[in-house]
């Protein structure tokens, strides 16, 4: 299948929809970045792909439906390549159209010789339509093939047509469909009115040959009974042999039959030859007879000549420049001088030379794009992940889709804050050179960048005095946000002391305070803006990790009263008098309950609460 019928369907995906949604159906289809190009031949099964990712990405029309609209997208897409005049003078009326649909496919056939084009056959008509048979060698483009019938219609000849479905068979790999086209069919009754001929002579047999010297005449049992001059000095002497001995039908796609050829008259025909014909060469050659590495291929209109009782195939060479004449053992002399065969093949071979330079620096060109994309894809992850580490990935989100910084603050009403101090490290940056310090410093965060995100918080910042401050519950309204702190905060103290300074030996100790409460939050700053929080939660869980001892979790009361019968010790410090806070009543969280422990007081606790004291 030819990359313009995907352009086509990029086009008009990208207009109505938007990049960002084509690019989320090539990701979904399984060809992220793909980028195509128009004489590239892609596989059957990627329309369907993208049918399918549509459907699923934009959720407004089965994939069936957007076939359809593939169909109409292609109709578009091709009146820009110029082909919208080839459509609008197919035909006096749509009925005309229906007809030669195939002979519009052999007429762009030059400019895509690899086109696998479908056969559609008018099997009757009436006043009020037509039964069109299609016939293909790919499976499930009947919507497609609808949605181009419906939209031709409407669009070059203002006829509204509704399309059914009737029948649709595979066999042999090969789709029959039979649809029923319903419209005012204006040019049934012209066909009806037979057109009035003089009277001539009959036409010599010997005449209509040299007429036709690429011809071909069967009778009804398909026994050829002569053949044209050029043709018979190509293939030898053929006559009163079965034509399928010699022939196969390769266009249109229908059983080659009587009946067929006899309805099937304004039709293009395609036969193949079976085999490679062996011919006596010219003097100059060194061998007597030569098996052409070609095949021949014989295009024409098939035509009943009712007097002789027989069906004249009127053809010629397929041939589109000198090499393939010389394959098939063909000269410039053969070729029919009343059509455009000699002009064909001589153009053809002046300019197939530079179609082909063409195509290859358009493919090329388009493996280019594709290579961009994946480098641009590679740097735009690159500069998430740095903007993600900045600001929480919800509110980058937001900022990429156009919102304004200024709507991204709000009040959060239940946020747990960590502060998190390294003791020591004062004395440390006192001692030991710059280079140790920010090495050592960056190993520690490294780890914590590990824990906070394995426990899903958010790390607001780290201060130059080795704080590290962390918080749950914003800018993601989760539950169990204070639980996870409590967690993150033991492991913290847990690694922490796995690190040695680098000049005295002694393990590292974490000093940490938690606090739970409400708090404003918001982007701040336009250069290097950063989403910070403000209120006195994020002060009291300060003074919290102010006010505790090394290597221990200082909490709150608010904290306490949320963690406990949540499987965490926690241990009741005292009344402390807190700067700019007065007397607060603290505690230390000193580590988990284990599982057995905790069993037994959960059990404890619903005794106490569903066990009633007897009356007295």
């Amino acid at each position: 299948m030819y990359g313009l019928l995907f352009e086509s369907i990029q086009h008009f995906i990208q207009l109505d929809y938007g990049e960002e949604a084509w690019q989320q159906i090539l990701e979904h289809a399984g060809i992220k970045n793909m980028v195509f190009t128009t004489h590239k031949i892609y596989r059957d099964q990627i329309m369907l792909d993208l049918a399918a990712s549509a459907s699923h990405v934009v959720q407004d029309k089965t994939s069936e439906e957007y076939l359809g609209y593939f169909g109409t997208c292609f109709v578009d897409f091709c009146a820009s390549y110029g082909y919208d005049k080839i459509l609008r003078t197919a035909g006096r009326n749509y009925r005309d159209f229906l007809i030669g649909i195939d002979n519009l496919h052999e007429t762009i056939r030059f400019s895509y010789p690899k086109l696998k084009s479908p056969s559609f056959i008018v099997e009757s008509e009436d006043a009020n339509g037509c039964t069109l048979i299609y016939r293909s060698v790919r499976q499930g483009y009947t919507s497609y093939v609808a949605g181009q019938l419906s939209h031709c219609a409407k669009k070059f000849y203002n006829v509204d047509v509704k399309v059914t479905l009737k029948e649709n068979v595979v066999k042999n790999n090969r789709t029959n469909a039979t649809f029923r086209l319903e419209f005012d069919n204006k040019g049934y009754d012209h066909v009806k009115k037979a057109a009035i001929c003089p009277e001539y002579r009959t036409v010599l047999g010997a005449t209509f040959l040299k007429l036709f010297p690429f011809c071909i005449l069967f009778d009804e049992k398909f026994v050829i009974q002569h053949v044209g001059e050029s043709l018979a000095n190509l293939i030898g002497n053929v006559t009163k042999t079965k034509l399928e001995d010699h022939f196969s039908l390769r266009r249109p796609l229908f059983d080659f039959t009587w009946e067929n050829i006899l309805s099937l008259q304004k039709v293009i025909f395609e036969l193949e030859a079976v085999n490679k014909f062996e011919l006596p060469q010219n003097k100059s050659s060194s061998s007597k007879k030569s098996s052409h590495s070609k095949k021949l291929l014989l295009k024409g209109q098939m035509k009943l000549l009712k007097e002789w009782k027989m069906v004249a195939f009127l053809c010629t060479p397929l041939i589109t420049n000198l090499e393939d004449m010389q394959k098939m053992g063909l000269y410039i002399n053969d070729l029919n001088m009343f059509d455009n065969s000699r002009e064909m093949v001589l153009k053809g071979w002046h300019n197939a030379s530079q179609l082909e330079h063409r195509v290859d620096q358009q493919v090329a060109a388009s493996k280019k794009i594709e290579e961009n994309l994946k480098q641009q894809e590679q740097w735009r992850r690159k500069g998430d992940l740095l903007l993600y580490s900045m600001m929480p990935i919800t509110i980058a989100k937001r900022l990429k889709n156009g919102e304004d910084p200024i709507n991204t603050c709000e009040t959060f009403d239940c946020v747990t804050i960590m502060f998190c101090y390294f003791v020591g490290f004062d004395e440390m940056c006192g001692r030991a050179s710059p280079l140790q310090v920010v090495e050592f410093i960056n190993n520690v965060f490294i780890v914590f960048d590990d824990v906070v995100d394995r426990h899903k918080a958010f790390k607001v910042e780290t201060l130059g005095d080795a704080i590290y401050m962390v918080a749950g519950g914003v800018p993601d309204r989760q539950p169990g946000h204070t639980e996870r702190l409590a967690n993150l905060s033991l492991e913290f103290v847990e690694k922490a002391s796995a690190f040695k300074d680098p000049l005295s030996g002694t393990n590292l100790q974490a000093r940490i305070g938690m606090h739970i409460g409400s708090i404003a939050a918001g982007l701040v700053g336009r250069k290097t803006s950063q989403y910070c929080l403000f209120g006195d939660t994020v002060n009291t869980a300060s003074r919290m990790q102010s006010y505790g001892e090394a290597g221990k979790i200082h909490i709150s009361e608010p904290c306490k009263e949320y963690l406990q019968d949540k499987g965490f010790i926690i241990k009741y410090r005292g009344y402390l008098e807190v700067k700019g806070k007065g007397l607060q009543t603290t505690y230390w969280l000193e580590g988990r309950e284990d599982e057995e422990e905790l069993h037994n007081k959960l059990i404890q606790t619903d005794l106490r609460k569903y066990t009633r004291k007897p009356p007295r």
